[in-house]
């Protein structure tokens, strides 16, 4: 386990490590590497939701959480438009029933599930009340829906404790993270400025609701890739990049980086979101792939992880690997590469 070999000097907790995984390839395979995770010492699993892009979510969730005995896992991330309360709810507090309780509920906006059927992402307010519906489901309330009726889940025997966790890039969803949910998923890159910048707006979010900062749970997410080869590790995770670079204010860059910003964001193709095929993600320049990505040799890749940690505040760091496309490895074979050459040297705990 690498709780075991890292860690060890910390005075306060060690970030702990999760993984992101797309489900363009089969259940199973994905329970597979969920189960791999776990061995490793990896403490959750996210599956994006994306029906067009991706198998079903739930349905690769309950693989996940019969393949796998302690590891937490859920949605990474569901939305709230094509996704109602009450399926939610369900859905959840059927995963927690088949996990004993493991299962978490990581919701944004919407952007590729709903782009890719003509559909714009749900305002904040939709997305909050979305969250207070499903919560209220699953302590076995009833709830009032948009057409006047009521309903209550009547198969549950009592409250399903299901912690929700918010993706966020941008300010406004940030601080509704910090103010609304459990946990915050920064969706804002790896720079120490951008990081800094998010975690500031998750306090104030924290502030405002009147919790403390311990009350919510902050993870970083991050494309990973790892190579002998820094230029082929670049390469693996430039369409992850470029997906997450999409969500980015051009107003945080300068010069070429900014103009380059508004052009992806004006071209980008969600039916290729994240997809290495996609020629919105070709020209996407070194420079801000190691903004928001983790890649590069192992000496790579254990500093950039250095550098991300050693800002106080971060709970969780998400790696997210390609799974396809010019030198992507099998995510297996990414994760014991981690394992065996770059994890060791960093300190996180499960």
């Amino acid at each position: 386990m690498l709780s075991t070999v890292m860690a060890a000097s910390h005075s306060s907790p060690a970030p702990r490590l999760g993984l992101a995984l797309w489900g363009t390839e089969p259940a199973a395979r994905l329970a597979a590497h969920a189960r791999l995770a776990e061995e490793l010492g990896f403490d959750s699993v996210w599956v994006i939701d994306s029906q067009l892009l991706c198998r079903e979510v739930y349905v690769t969730l309950a693989a996940i959480a019969l393949a796998t005995k302690g590891i937490r896992f859920g949605p990474g991330v569901t939305q709230p438009v094509t996704r109602h309360a009450s399926v939610t709810a369900s859905a959840m507090a059927t995963l927690q029933e088949m996990s004993g309780g493991r299962a978490m509920l990581g919701i944004g906006l919407g952007f590729s599930s709903l782009r890719t059927i003509g559909m714009g992402p749900a305002r904040i307010a939709a997305m909050e009340s979305h969250i207070s519906q499903v919560r209220a489901l699953l302590r076995g309330e009833a709830v009032a829906f948009e057409n006047a009726a009521a309903g209550r889940m009547s198969w549950i025997d009592g409250p399903v404790a299901t912690p929700v966790h918010i993706a966020a890039s941008g300010p406004r969803m940030t601080r509704t993270a910090g103010r609304v949910a459990d946990g915050a998923i920064l969706l804002q890159g790896v720079s120490p400025e951008f990081v800094a910048r998010g975690l500031a707006n998750v306090a104030e979010g924290v502030s405002a609701a009147g919790k403390k900062i311990s009350d919510v749970e902050v993870s970083c997410w991050t494309p990973v890739g790892l190579d002998a080869s820094r230029d082929a590790a670049l390469a693996q995770v430039r369409a992850r990049a470029a997906a997450a670079i999409n969500n980015a204010d051009p107003e945080w860059f300068e010069g070429e980086e900014r103009a380059f910003v508004h052009r992806l964001r004006q071209e980008y193709d969600p039916t290729h979101h994240a997809s290495p095929s996609s020629p919105h993600s070709a020209a996407v320049p070194a420079s801000l792939i190691e903004r928001y990505a983790v890649a590069g040799t192992p000496e790579d890749c254990r500093a950039q992880l250095a550098r991300l940690l050693a800002q106080p505040g971060i709970d969780r760091v998400i790696l997210n690997p390609q799974v396809a496309g010019p030198g992507a490895l099998p995510v297996d074979a990414l994760l014991r590469g981690l394992a065996r050459d770059v994890l060791p040297h960093v300190s996180f705990s499960s």
